[in-house]
């Protein structure tokens, strides 16, 4: 066995061997979400509101801003949070709520969970 198989053996077993106390006991969330916003809505200062809700990890924009003449903003965002139960669906809820009770936003909808899209009970998730 070479030097450098050595190290990486150890490094692995240092990992395995980490004390749980310190790791997280749940993995964080990854969701997409299509926000329909007030015309006016200004992205960056909406983004660095959801970015400090709690349970929140990280905020990005995953699609150009959609402004539309009728006066709406779209705005396709992914947020990663830390989920305070098993139940994807009511940590999901809860997030959006937050998300809507920002200045400007009026709809948020959920469209997938962990990359892959999502219905609950046949229906997309709406708030």
């Amino acid at each position: 066995m070479s030097v450098e198989e050595n190290k990486i053996r150890e490094a692995v077993r240092a990992l395995l061997e980490q004390d749980t106390d310190l790791r997280l006991n749940r993995d964080l969330v990854n969701v997409t979400l299509r926000l329909i916003m007030e015309q006016e809505a200004h992205v960056p200062d909406t983004l660095t509101r959801i970015r400090v809700l709690p349970t929140v990890s990280v905020v990005g924009q995953k699609e150009p801003v959609e402004r539309t003449p009728k006066g709406s903003t779209f705005l396709v965002i992914y947020v990663k949070f830390l989920p305070s139960t098993g139940d994807n669906y009511k940590n999901v809820l809860h997030l959006g709520k937050l998300i809507k009770s920002l200045p400007g936003i009026k709809i948020v909808r959920v469209l997938s969970i962990g990359g892959r899209p999502t219905l609950y009970k046949g229906e997309p998730i709406v708030i």
